[in-house]
């Protein structure tokens, strides 16, 4: 291993953050691997020791990804949430994440890297599923979701209209604000979940933000 490869090799999250950075900036497609050694600052050849080739960049960068909300999950304490309050939360959340990434940024992975697509977006992720319920759990017990809810389905079909945002075959952010429709998609899924209790404290949150 050559001193270059050495020095990166040691901060190869890092690496990959910054790599998860430029195609959130410049897209996954247009993004060479000439373009990722530039902006690293490092040699081709370095690069080249470090990932196979951009299928296997991209493979890495979309693991780490998953890895950083894993982190992020296992430090949530669900258990002190108020359910409600930190699902219309997710507005703000939602308006950073799609304003910072490039539009076809799921086209390109699903057409240029279909393997990467398939092992991180169909595959099951059973932590998320597991994190999922206990929330909604930790809503049943609030007394602010319905109890008779499939909860598994309405998760999945709430994760389906937040990741269409980020496709450029079906996003409708050229009829409407972006901002309306994560907010309606948010304000809806609550609404099919939630108890008078919840539906009261989403309407007194409604008012608050006008």
């Amino acid at each position: 291993m050559d001193d270059e490869l050495l020095e990166h090799s040691v901060n190869k999250e890092e690496i990959l953050e910054n790599i998860s950075e430029i195609f959130i900036r410049y897209g996954i497609r247009s993004s060479s691997m000439d373009d990722i050694a530039r902006y690293l600052k490092m040699s081709k050849k370095t690069l080249y020791g470090m990932f196979e080739n951009k299928n296997d960049v991209v493979d890495k960068v979309m693991q780490h990804r998953k890895n950083v909300k894993a982190v992020y999950f296992d430090q949530l304490n669900i258990a002190a949430l108020d359910p409600i309050p930190y699902l219309w939360q997710q507005n703000e959340v939602m308006r950073k994440l799609t304003s910072q990434t490039v539009p076809n940024n799921l086209y390109d992975l699903r057409k240029y890297h279909p393997e990467v697509y398939r092992k991180h977006f169909q595959e099951v992720d059973h932590k998320n599923i597991q994190i999922a319920r206990t929330f909604f759990e930790k809503g049943v017990s609030d007394g602010v979701f319905r109890d008779e809810i499939n909860k598994d389905l309405q998760g999945y079909l709430f994760f389906l209209q937040l990741l269409s945002l980020a496709d450029p075959e079906i996003n409708c952010a050229q009829e409407f604000d972006k901002e309306d429709v994560i907010a309606t998609i948010i304000e809806n899924f609550i609404r099919s979940i939630a108890t008078p209790k919840g539906i009261k404290q989403l309407e007194d949150l409604i008012r608050e933000n006008k």
